[in-house]
């Protein structure tokens, strides 16, 4: 039986709104663009896998002839939602280096997706302040990565990561360190005549999972990166996995899931197995593509990372 920790609470923190946007103002979001990095290599969003299933859909106001109903289109970025979770399954962003705009005001506002039933989108409960043992809400796809284009478009970018649906249960001082870093690196090991790169971020969703406040807290997060590699001119990716096991209450007898390592770079092949999602494109660029799934890079800095085979 999983442990429980914390009473039921319903919370109404700062920066919070109850107001939705009009279903219409979404009409104009492009979301993920597969063939942003190489038109003729598009990268696809990740398959549902073993979430086939538990997919969230767009209720019927929302939805778009010759659309994916399940994937929710943002500025520059799309996203996947699990109903059993109330979670999203992935986020997958392009960035574009040139144009990034690293000046864009923080929009600091959460709010629903009205495009989606508010059931499958916690808005408070367990998140507020550190110090009081709630969950900060940890962005999937960076608030800065979007963020480029014309003035307008990235400032909607900005608006956009701040829906629920890009969030995930995180302590403050895990939403940090390499987690922020790893976008910024490989943007500076990219080949300056294409610098784009390709951001997919989601949590390992565990029926282990522990519970804080009725809520099933994933205990590790993954990012898989697509970009061409400066070096080689080849379209590359790599996978990596953080742990937050650190920052949790941990009971005796409660295990590391993950291994003792708190960053680490691996196969993503062993992020398709932990996530449950079709990640065969870009398990086909990795660097890591011929070690084995259990194999496990750690890395205490952006630095320690391979970009190449």
């Amino acid at each position: 039986m999983r442990r429980r920790f914390g009473p039921p609470v319903d919370l109404d923190p700062l920066r919070v709104t109850e107001a939705v946007l009009p279903l219409q103002s979404y009409d104009d979001r492009g979301g993920y663009d597969p063939g942003f990095i190489l038109r003729d290599r598009p990268l696809p969003l990740p398959g549902p896998g073993r979430w086939t299933d538990d997919l969230v859909e767009l209720i019927p106001e929302a939805r778009q002839a010759g659309r994916d109903e399940t994937e929710l289109r943002y500025t520059h970025f799309s996203v996947r939602m699990s109903q059993s979770r109330a979670l999203p399954l992935l986020s997958a962003c392009n960035i574009d280096g040139n144009q990034t705009d690293r000046t864009i005001p923080r929009s600091n506002t959460w709010r629903r997706d009205p495009r989606i039933e508010a059931r499958y989108q916690n808005l408070r409960e367990g998140y507020g302040n550190a110090h009081q043992g709630l969950f900060s809400r940890g962005h999937m796809t960076r608030r800065e990565d979007p963020n480029w284009g014309d003035r307008d478009t990235a400032v909607q970018a900005d608006a956009d990561t701040f829906h629920i649906t890009n969030v995930a249960p995180q302590r403050q001082g895990f939403n940090g360190g390499i987690w922020l870093e790893l976008e910024n690196y490989v943007l500076d090991n990219a080949d300056r005549a294409n610098l784009k790169v390709t951001v997919i971020t989601g949590p390992i969703l565990s029926p282990d999972d522990p519970v804080y406040y009725n809520r099933q807290i994933p205990v590790a997060f993954w990012k898989v990166l697509a970009f061409v590699h400066a070096g080689s001119g080849e379209l590359t990716t790599i996978g990596y996995r953080r742990s937050q096991m650190d920052y949790l209450p941990r009971p005796t007898g409660n295990r590391f899931v993950f291994g003792d390592f708190q960053d680490s770079q691996v196969p993503i092949r062993a992020i398709a197995e932990e996530s449950g999602l079709n990640l065969d494109a870009y398990a086909d660029l990795d660097v890591m593509a011929g070690a084995a799934p259990e194999i496990e890079v750690r890395v205490s800095s952006v630095s320690d990372f391979y970009l190449s085979r």
